[in-house]
């Protein structure tokens, strides 16, 4: 029988280093431990605790009273730091963490969230170390005797992937006072987000996954939808967190539909990008060639030979990769070990004893989930059978008893057999052999969305149109048509929250359905007649707020524009592919394309923008010679020109060009001309780019639009420049800065110019506080092409001082950054570079040279700017401005 206990204050001990110590010292450490144990049971005892158990190498107790527990720790950690009485004893560190709480008892043993979170807290800490959760230092208070301290070590992240726990640490006089970092989430490079539910039940199979993924490099956990697979994965890549100090990476592949883009997603966490006229996935395999980390590969079913290629190119391409997939179906692929993931145990026996149930997995996941939804729900003698009986009937798949469970809210335990009796009825019956796991589910999810209200089922199946989840707006004006109200929306997707269909993100405001859900949906909405409706909705509403936001990806709302982007992606894609099919979808696929445009520079995504870029414009319904149509023209060409694909930029753009032309539509010819020229310096037609610009920037004089002006006189700048007139180019210059000194881009870009052009005037000192004033921008912003500029800009600089492995370093960072970004230096730029590269080339022997540009290659990002920063801060003067320069710009 079990009782509920008062609050109780538990107590998890463990040795240091103890696997290592039996490898290396088992005699010496059979004495050690027989030490260890008589002082722990000691200290325990002596202080009015319990001896729970002896978990091999450390305690499990529980006192009445914190401070007792804490008065026995510090008595057991000052006689393990006094010398061993024999010389062949070992001295042992041992790491104590304490967490107070209410937990249920059996017999002699302690069980729940409770303890379980002690044992979390003890595993963060070091040996010697000493940790207490918030709730003991909360009961000790700030009366407790003296002699000891409590620091505040913060917010902390613990490895079951619950919400945060404030820690603190034991301080007293004879204690160790410093220690590393705690062992916590934080500590390695990782993307799993929090979870809002425990994790129950998988005890058994997280053991299987972590020998597995220690004796292999590639794990598959198999199963079908609903069976936890995801959510296993998370809590084993959790626990192995230390094993891979360059990171944890979870990519979730459910929203992907395009097997093309799985490099691309596992990229974008990684964050690798793409190389110019290379597939992703060979700079994904460059990236992990000498990194030791995990991949975590979710929901790989629906893109299975992609999933299976880009693993085995990234296990062959990095000797320290490991990865753990979710499927279906196995990756068939060498090397591959894979778990079938069975459902959650089930009593044993007709009639289990209360007592035994406790210790069955589908019965305690459904406690758990019901205790969450109905405080006041408790497992006892009079609804145990009904209980087992729906976990029976549900077939042990824990997302089938997470949503059962989810009913206590509103109906008994005994109301939820008889419905899902009756729903399940032609399941049950029969041949046994017929029955489907994916059968059993979809009968679930039949039966949870026959128990929707007609407005509930209407916004369910509404809301499979949207990929990689969706916002409350998107939700109200997408969602919303014939009886469900916009007013409605907020309403019904809190119910389908609280009825466990749809997921809200734990760190925004963002909602998702699991993809077996999702699925669901998306054939009710099939079988609806709504879906046209509700897919042109959804494809116009993101044209709508990507046309809306267009604007502000230049200026001060630029970062959030960004990031608003980053979430949004797959609804783009999503409303992309929805254009080959939409009404007028030609027209609305290339306004969809031009209004994100700035996105793919901004990060780095310029192959996949061009991609999608001539995907809208190939269309048959986009061929008309509409303002869109140059438009989209317009955007291609000025992605390849950044490409430095200058044929393919100009033919785009002489056709836009003739389009806008033929439209009569003055203004947008002006802004095609700047490009176009950019386009004709790139092939070597300075005549025609020189053309291009004057008729360019009469127009924009005539319309008095001060950023097409800017822009025309860079570009005549950089003409001058190229021809090596730094006379006329200097004072062109200035007038773009005067004009853009509020406006970012247009500010960095333009002081990168003047700081080449301090360069070759030999005034490096100016070119040097030009330079860190553009970092400052940049860093400010995240202008990570802005920033490979400055890298280009710096190794000509160190060049031009005679730093030549400076300069070779610099240049072999830009290089590496051009590689992900996809930009490449126009052609001024490059005239300005290379010559001082190849004059670094010869000034150094040539492995001096290479190996100095090899470390330049091997920086990230932030590394590479880092040392840009910190090569100008240190060596420039803090001479006032030149005067010329009007003043600099601070982002």
């Amino acid at each position: 029988m079990s009782e509920h206990s008062a609050v109780a204050t538990f107590l998890f001990t463990d040795i240091e280093g103890s696997t290592r110590l039996w490898d290396e010292q088992p005699e010496r450490m059979k004495s050690a431990l027989a030490r260890h144990d008589a002082i722990t049971r000691d200290a325990v005892e002596s202080h009015g605790g319990r001896v729970v158990k002896m978990t091999g190498d450390g305690v499990h107790a529980v006192f009445d009273d914190p401070l007792d527990a804490i008065q026995a720790v510090l008595k057991m950690q000052f006689a393990l730091t006094e010398p061993p009485p024999t010389h062949n004893s070992l001295q042992l560190r041992v790491r104590c963490g304490l967490h107070a709480g209410i937990s249920e008892r059996r017999d002699n043993d302690y069980f729940g969230t409770a303890v379980n979170r002690a044992a979390r807290i003890m595993s963060t800490a070091h040996g010697g170390q000493v940790l207490l959760s918030d709730a003991v230092a909360t009961l000790v208070g700030e009366h407790h005797p003296s002699g000891f301290e409590l620091r505040d070590l913060g917010r902390v992240r613990l490895r079951d992937l619950a919400s945060p726990e404030r820690v603190y640490q034991l301080l007293h006089p004879k204690l160790r006072v410093d220690f590393p970092p705690l062992r916590s989430l934080e500590a390695t490079p990782n993307n799993l987000p929090q979870q809002l539910t425990s994790f129950v039940g998988r005890e058994r199979e997280l053991a299987q996954a972590r020998d597995l993924l220690s004796r292999g490099r590639l794990l598959t956990l198999l199963g079908v939808g609903g069976l936890g697979k995801s959510r296993l994965s998370l809590q084993v890549a959790a626990e192995v967190l230390e094993a891979f100090p360059d990171g944890v990476w979870l990519v979730e592949l459910a929203p992907i539909a395009d097997e093309r883009l799985v490099p691309l997603g596992v990229a974008s966490v990684l964050g690798v990008k793409e190389e110019p006229g290379r597939p992703v996935h060979d700079a994904l395999v460059k990236h992990v060639a000498n990194r030791q980390l995990l991949i975590l590969l979710d929901n790989c079913e629906h893109l299975i030979d992609a999933c299976a290629h880009l693993a085995k190119a990234l296990l062959q391409g990095g000797t320290q990769v490991r990865i753990l997939a979710t499927s279906r179906e196995p990756l068939r692929i060498a090397g591959e070990t894979t778990l079938q993931l069975p459902t959650l145990s089930l009593p044993d026996d007709a009639t289990p004893s209360l007592a035994a149930l406790r210790d069955v997995g589908a019965i305690r996941l459904f406690v758990d989930r019901a205790v969450a939804a109905d405080p006041a729900f408790q497992l006892d003698d009079r609804n145990a059978a009904t209980v087992t009986e729906i976990c029976r009937r549900l077939d042990g798949i824990p997302l089938a008893i997470e949503l059962a469970a989810a009913r206590v809210r509103v109906l008994s335990v005994d109301r939820i057999a008889a419905r899902l009796g009756d729903r399940f009825k032609l399941l049950t019956g029969g041949d046994r052999t017929a029955l489907k796991r994916q059968q059993t589910l979809r009968a679930l999810i039949d039966w949870s969305h026959d128990l929707l209200t007609a407005g509930e089922r209407a916004l369910f199946r509404r809301l499979s149109v949207f990929a990689g989840g969706w916002t409350l707006d998107a939700a109200e004006a997408i969602a919303a048509g014939g009886d469900v109200t916009q007013a409605d929306v907020l309403d019904l997707l809190t119910r389908l929250v609280e009825k466990s269909l749809v997921a809200p993100d734990a760190d925004s405001a963002r909602y998702r359905f699991l993809e077996t859900i999702r699925q669901y949906a998306d054939e009710q909405l099939r079988d609806s007649g709504e879906e046209e409706d509700v897919r042109m909705r959804h494809l116009e509403w993101y044209l709508a707020l990507f046309e809306a936001g267009r604007p502000n990806l230049i200026g001060p709302e630029q970062a959030t524009w960004l990031a608003r982007l980053d979430v949004e992606r797959e609804n783009l894609f999503a409303a992309h592919r929805y254009c080959d099919h939409a009404p007028g979808g030609g027209e609305l696929g290339m306004r969809l394309m031009s209004a994100v445009r700035r996105y793919w520079f901004d990060r780095g995504l310029l192959g996949l923008g061009y991609r999608t870029t001539m995907e809208a414009l190939t269309r048959p319904s986009a061929q008309a010679p509409t303002p869109a149509r140059a438009a989209a023209l317009n955007d291609a060409g000025q992605i390849a020109a950044f490409m430095g694909r200058y044929a393919e930029a100009h033919e785009h753009l002489v056709a836009s060009l003739a389009v806008t032309r033929a439209l009569g539509d003055r203004q947008r010819i002006g802004y095609l001309l700047q490009p176009l020229a950019l386009a004709c310096m790139g092939i070597g037609d300075l005549a025609a780019a020189r053309e291009y610009l004057d008729e360019a920037l009469v127009i924009a004089r005539e319309s008095g639009d001060t950023r097409e002006i800017a822009a025309v006189l860079s570009s005549l700048a950089q003409i001058a420049r190229m021809e090596g007139d730094l006379e006329t180019a200097e004072p062109l210059y200035r007038e773009v800065l005067e004009i853009g000194r509020e406006t970012p881009d247009i500010a960095s870009f333009t002081l990168l110019n003047l700081a080449m052009v301090a360069i070759l005037r030999d005034a490096s000192d100016r070119a040097r506080d030009i330079l860190l004033e553009v970092i400052a921008i940049c860093d400010g912003l995240d202008l990570k092409t802005t920033g490979q500029s400055v890298m280009e800009v710096t190794s000509g600089l160190a060049a031009a001082c005679g730093e030549w492995e400076h300069a070779a370093r610099f240049f072999g960072a830009a290089e590496r950054q051009s590689a992900v970004s996809g930009m490449h230096r126009d052609p001024t730029d490059e005239a300005f570079l290379m010559p001082l590269i190849a004059k670094a080339r010869t000034a150094l022997n040539p492995s001096t040279y290479v190996a100095a540009e090899t470390a330049g290659r091997a920086m990230d990002y932030t590394s590479a700017m880092a040392a840009v920063r910190a090569w100008l801060g240190a060596t420039t003067t803090q001479s006032a401005p030149d005067p010329r320069d009007g003043g600099l710009i601070h982002g």
